[in-house]
């Protein structure tokens, strides 16, 4: 690949991680984007999919009743990329707040916590995964953008010109996602504390948010740029 265009691949990139929610200089982006130039594409998505699994073992093992495990279509299903594990986790929490919502109808009780965590776990993930797809969306505008731009421009000019049209819309994106986030969690840990419920589980969901936003960020460097 020639210098200029990872060059601008790099601009491109640092540019349109919205899923990222933190300024582009911090050095865990940095590292991140060392992660994925160093390390390969299954390495990336095996560390995800790890962040996906511990954030579920601990919200199981912080409810009264269990979450279902993964059945062995939707393990394939993984797999072959036909579904996203976030898809998946939101449908798993969908479910479990709906059996619990049914039974609480049919007079057999069951945790208030229980249904308050499946119901904005669910919420969490489907976010995640919305989030996700806009971030892949926009980096796919800002590559046609940019080819497009160097049909008339030089590289310099492209360049410039790419980022000041899509830096806007990644700052927004940006702050609308974390904003959705923030207000998700702070809704979640208001309603345990109105049950007197421990909110210990609400610090486990902002460091695995964290996590998966610079495995992501790793993982659009190594897809991009090697």
């Amino acid at each position: 690949m020639k210098k200029w265009l990872k060059i601008t691949l790099i601009i491109l990139l640092v540019l349109v991680i919205a899923v990222a929610a933190l300024v582009i200089w911090q050095w865990k982006n940095i590292q991140s984007i060392y992660m994925g130039l160093t390390q390969s594409e299954e390495e990336i998505v095996r560390q995800r999919k790890d962040n996906q699994v511990k954030l579920v073992e601990d919200v199981d093992g912080y409810l009264d009743g269990e979450i279902r495990d993964l059945t062995e279509e939707e393990k394939q299903k993984i797999e072959d990329g036909t579904l996203k594990i976030e898809d998946i986790y939101a449908g798993i929490f969908e479910e479990k707040h709906q059996q619990i919502v049914d039974e609480n109808e049919k007079g057999q009780p069951h945790s208030s916590k229980d249904e308050i965590i499946s119901r904005y776990m669910a919420q969490l993930y489907a976010l995640q995964s919305e989030y996700t797809a806009k971030a892949d969306v926009l980096i796919a505008e800002g590559k046609a953008y940019y080819k497009n731009q160097l049909k008339s421009k030089s590289k310099s000019s492209a360049q410039s010109d790419t980022i000041n049209a899509f830096k806007p819309r990644v700052r927004a994106l940006e702050s609308e996602c974390d904003s959705k986030v923030g207000e998700t969690v702070s809704s979640l840990e208001k309603e345990l504390k109105a049950i007197g419920a421990e909110t210990d589980i609400v610090r486990t969901i902002k460091a695995s948010y964290e996590n998966e936003k610079q495995l992501k960020l790793a993982y659009y460097a190594n897809k991009y740029l090697k």
